[in-house]
């Protein structure tokens, strides 16, 4: 039993490390790609048993969603494993990567903005604790279509786009039945 018990301890410690390395490493592969085209990185965490981390994915595989982000950012998704396993992210996971210690439990999905030399520029943290996440009212998407304009070269035509899309995936989604 008790070498069992150690076994899976260091399956888990592996399974730990090695993604941690490749998260680094997807990171670091998208500064490099970011500086040699001029762009930001945009850095969403996901965890997959989260409603809106689903939303938020297929928002960002959206095609005109997509083709206005890529224009600006290299986007990179982070899902979060089951060390996560609610709808919740804690300074366990995203925060600690903003050197956050002072942090509460909020709703995934989170992310933020690198410039190409790896500093932050924007996230979808406002004011204090407050986490935009997937933008589901108009005052949320407003803020994320903010934090864009505040790191992209969009303009007012391009960002209404990013408005109207957030605002017809939520539409189909309130209208949908399943």
């Amino acid at each position: 039993m008790q070498k069992l018990t150690y076994f899976l301890f260091f399956v888990l410690i592996i399974n730990f490390s090695y993604a941690q390395k490749n998260t680094t490493q997807t990171l670091d592969e998208a500064l490099v790609k970011a500086k040699k085209e001029n762009k930001h990185v945009f850095i969403n965490y996901l965890n997959l048993s989260s409603k809106l981390s689903q939303k938020m994915k297929q928002q960002m595989k959206n095609e005109h969603f997509q083709s206005l982000i890529s224009s600006n950012y290299i986007v990179v998704n982070i899902n979060v494993n089951e060390e996560e396993a609610s709808e919740y992210f804690t300074c366990s996971n995203p925060m600690k990567s903003m050197s956050n210690d002072n942090c509460e439990a909020m709703k995934f999905p989170f992310w933020y903005i690198l410039d190409s030399d790896g500093n932050h520029i924007g996230t979808s943290i406002k004011d204090g604790n407050n986490n935009i996440g997937y933008p589901t009212t108009k005052e949320a998407i407003n803020d994320f279509v903010q934090v864009i304009q505040n790191t992209s070269d969009l303009k007012a035509d391009k960002l209404s786009l990013i408005t109207d899309s957030f605002n017809k995936m939520n539409a189909e989604k309130l209208y949908s039945v399943k």
